[in-house]
């Protein structure tokens, strides 16, 4: 299953480099726990919490609701600053 869409970042990037966003206009949350590669897991990292995001996210695992952030393209920051990151 993937899922294309959307996404604010309602939780930065934590120690364990897992994030939380929320989906637009559903609500939904989603947990980010794995990265297609270094370059997504970096992108992830740099955002903070407010950043609206185009993401593709895949399921990571058989657990419910961990998903692993295949792309990444940043909309805008929580200041409403225009970025491009990949």
């Amino acid at each position: 299953m993937t899922k294309s869409n959307v996404f604010t970042v309602i939780s930065e990037q934590n120690d364990h480099d897992h994030a939380t966003v929320r989906a637009h206009p559903r609500n939904e949350t989603y947990h980010i726990v794995d990265y297609a590669d270094e370059t997504a897991r970096e992108t992830v990292a740099d955002l903070p919490a407010g950043s609206v995001v185009q993401l593709e996210l895949s399921r990571a695992g058989r657990r419910s609701n961990v998903w692993c952030a295949e792309s990444i393209h940043t909309a805008e920051t929580d200041g409403g600053v225009p970025a491009d990151c990949e």
